[in-house]
């Protein structure tokens, strides 16, 4: 019996322990509202809140923690000593934090004086909870209510305990904790010190620093965002067709046909030092400039831009001579469609994003948006790939094919996110880098991932932006082993020498608010270097400060040509009509999805997709859906094995049926073959290392069956059943509802 001791008293200690305390109590407060105003629409401003907590003397005081957020921004002293302060990031509100404020507190009469800034129009308040605890185990709890004193007035002193507030007006409820336009929040269970100054780690160059011979940016960002509150109307249409986390390049949905940013001006700094000015190399004016890159050689800027008065986007040239502009920017695209996002080919050729399709896409039915290319003087645009959805940033790896941001959407609203996807310089051989891992579930995949600005490295890995600060990896790694750095990054672009270069927030403070700093909260403001392999990254500041905004920094200086990898499509059967491609699954059970029927699954539905040609004209969200053709379907092969010849250049998807024709399983995402191109698999969902478990599949072992429409095919809307829009005329057997 005794070996059993140690365990009881293990569980009881466990179970000794506290629960750390929650919010629950504390209400969400602000000044009183001005006569005849919003309670939830509150302008740019800073409020002074004060909150008074009496402590017993019978006992000492054993712990004491504060748990504390706010709507924007706050710092808050305890009895005239400092306490702590918001991060920075206005959005940072979801994030409460607990602060150990017991060496702030004394037996007696405690004053807490909070500064509280709102850096938006809009909801703002404030939320806390201080909860003291005695040896002897009595508690004394302060949250934030009615109680409180709140004002907007600056006054010497105000934050010492001996001030007098009783002429200041008790703060107003915006709301109880977990209501109003904030939900249910957490603070860690763990506390952090008080009185530590809030900063992030920052580098310190030395004296024989590297600093770039020169860089370019984007500065006077004028792009599209919802911070502009207010606007009504249309505008509001941007919450729905706008997702960039941090106001990022990183997005789970871009439906705008246009840079995810853009400004007024290029900027170049030269060298990329601290102590160096920007000088202007492009100024558009009322006009628009974005996606800004850079040439192999460094010898010329690439970007796409719109003149004042003009309708479209298309992608320029500026020659540069010693870093400078060495004469006008060159128009290369031309007519009446967005072309954004150009990168240069190691052939020459350069690749953009455009809408030349002259599709929709199937959710809110913007201009669908493909990856074309064209000669390095321009010259037609020639197809790369067919989606119907939205390709954006295409940038060239190491291994010379081409990586760019994929918007997946499916059926409309079955699942809407982004991956980062690769093919060869000629379209074929498309494969998931990042995002594939997600899981075969899809009812939690609507803006689930989100990526952008692709960086790559010479070294093969790639650096890009999430909705949480950066990643880093090598293409088809799984997510787990990416490395992760805790940077608030805007963009990022790779230096040759295996440098990070990124955009950052200038830190917002409650002081800055109150100097008029408020209306560019969120606004990428810096531009540093960073050492992904660094052992502790941080942040070296190469411009600071930059007071109207900035993004898409460029190193200018000559990058390690990828290789040009050739063409292995035939180059006759390109671009003409009625071309076909070979696709071969080698095992369709190799899958995570393991609670399909797979007892009852006898074969493969295939499913043709198209983007709609024509769109609402007075509706900015109508859930289009795309049009479906079922082509037809090819039996499993014993070994799980099949094999079918689909039409070129068109999005393919599978449906896994019984005998009966009933779908057990859909895949949802749309895949592509390109003329006379061969692709397989070995499974859904398989890890990229994977190989096949056996040798040819008995599938090709036999002619593909060909699934090619010689007649008019049986069609039908693509859409959710569930969500209104345009009439729904699909069966729910085309759809896992």
């Amino acid at each position: 019996m005794s070996r059993l001791w140690p365990l009881v008293l293990l569980v009881a200690a466990v179970a000794a322990q506290p629960a750390a305390e929650d919010l629950s109590g504390a209400q969400w407060i602000w000044r009183e509202v001005d006569a005849g105003g919003n309670p939830l629409d509150f302008p740019v401003e800073v409020v002074r809140l004060r909150g008074r907590l009496a402590v017993s003397e019978v006992s000492p005081i054993a712990s004491a923690e504060l748990q504390i957020t706010c709507d924007n921004l706050y710092s808050f002293t305890i009895n005239g000593r400092y306490g702590g302060e918001s991060d920075g990031n206005p959005d940072h509100w979801r994030l409460p934090r607990r602060f150990d404020v017991k060496d702030l507190l004394h037996a007696g009469h405690n004053t807490i004086a909070i500064e509280a800034g709102n850096t938006l129009a809009g909801p703002a308040g404030l939320l806390a909870k201080l909860v003291v605890t005695l040896v002897d185990g009595t508690r004394a709890v302060l949250v934030s209510d009615e109680t409180w004193r709140a004002t907007r007035a600056d006054e010497p002193n105000w934050t010492q305990p001996d001030y007098n507030d009783q002429g200041w007006p008790l703060a107003m409820v915006v709301a109880p904790f977990g209501q109003g336009p904030w939900g249910a929040i957490a603070a860690p269970d763990t506390a952090e010190p008080a009185g530590q100054q809030a900063s992030g780690p920052e580098a310190e160059a030395p004296a024989d620093y590297a600093w770039p011979e020169a860089i370019a940016f984007i500065g006077d960002d004028c792009s599209l965002s919802l911070r502009q509150a207010g606007r009504g109307g249309a505008w509001t249409s941007l919450t729905i067709t706008i997702f960039n986390p941090r106001d990022s390049r990183a997005f789970p949905e871009h439906d705008l046909p246009a840079p995810m940013k853009v400004g007024r001006r290029i900027y170049r700094l030269g060298p990329a030092r601290p102590d160096s000015e920007p000088e202007v190399l492009f100024d558009a004016g009322e006009g628009a400039v974005g996606s800004l890159a850079a040439t192999l050689d460094g010898t010329a800027l690439l970007f796409s831009y719109v003149p004042a008065g003009e309708s479209f986007f298309h992608v320029y040239r500026l020659p540069l001579r010693r870093g400078r502009a060495a004469g006008p920017p060159e128009q290369l695209t031309f007519g009446t469609h967005h072309d954004i996002d150009p990168a240069e080919l190691p052939d020459g050729r350069i690749v953009f994003t455009s809408t030349r399709t002259g599709l929709f896409e199937e959710y809110h039915s913007p201009p669908a948006r493909g990856l074309f290319t064209i000669g390095p003087d321009g010259g037609e645009p020639q197809l790369l790939t067919p989606t119907f959805i939205f390709d954006n940033e295409p940038e060239v790896l190491a291994d010379g094919r081409i990586i760019f941001v994929r918007t997946d959407n499916f059926f409309d609203r079955g699942k809407v996110e982004v991956l980062l996807h690769a093919v060869h310089p000629d379209g074929s051989r498309g494969q998931t880098e990042f995002g594939l891992e997600l899981g075969p579930s899809y009812g939690g995949r609507l803006r689930a991932y989100a990526a952008g600005s692709p960086a790559p490295l010479d070294d093969g890995r790639v650096a890009f932006v999430t909705s949480g600060g950066l990643a880093i990896g090598t293409p088809g790694q799984p997510g787990r082993l990416l490395r992760h750095l805790p940077f608030d990054a805007g963009d990022v672009a790779a230096t040759p020498d295996g440098r990070l270069l990124v955009s950052l927030p200038q830190r917002l403070t409650v002081g800055s608010i109150a100097a008029g700093g408020g209306a560019d909260a969120g606004r990428f403001q810096r531009l540093a270097l960073i050492d992904p392999d660094a052992a502790e990254p941080a942040p070296l500041t190469v411009l600071a400060n930059w007071p109207t905004g900035l993004h898409s920094p460029v190193v200018l200086a000559a990058r390690r040509r990828p290789v040009a990898l050739p063409s292995v499509l035939p180059a006759d059967r390109l671009g003409q009509p009625g071309q076909t491609g070979l696709l071969v699954c080698q095992d369709v059970r190799r899958t995570l999805n393991t609670g399909a029927g797979w007892d009852h699954i006898k074969a493969i539905r295939v499913l043709a997709g198209a983007g709609q040609t024509l769109r609402s004209s007075h509706s900015y969200i109508v859930h289009a859906g795309s049009t479906v053709t079922e082509l037809g379907t090819v039996p499993i092969a014993p070994d799980g094995s099949f094999a079918v010849e689909v039409p070129a250049d068109t999005a393919i998807a599978f449906q896994a049926v019984d005998a009966e024709g009933r779908s057990e399983l859909n895949e949802m995402s749309w895949i592509y073959v390109r003329a006379g191109e061969r692709r397989s698999c070995v499974g859904c969902h398989q890890p990229r290392s994977d190989a096949p478990p056996r040798g040819l599949p008995l599938s090709a072992t036999v002619p593909a069956m060909r699934l090619v429409p010689e007649t008019e095919p049986f069609q039908f809307r693509g859409n959710n059943a569930a969500v209104t829009g345009l009439m729904e005329l699909q069966f729910d057997r085309y759809r896992e509802v």
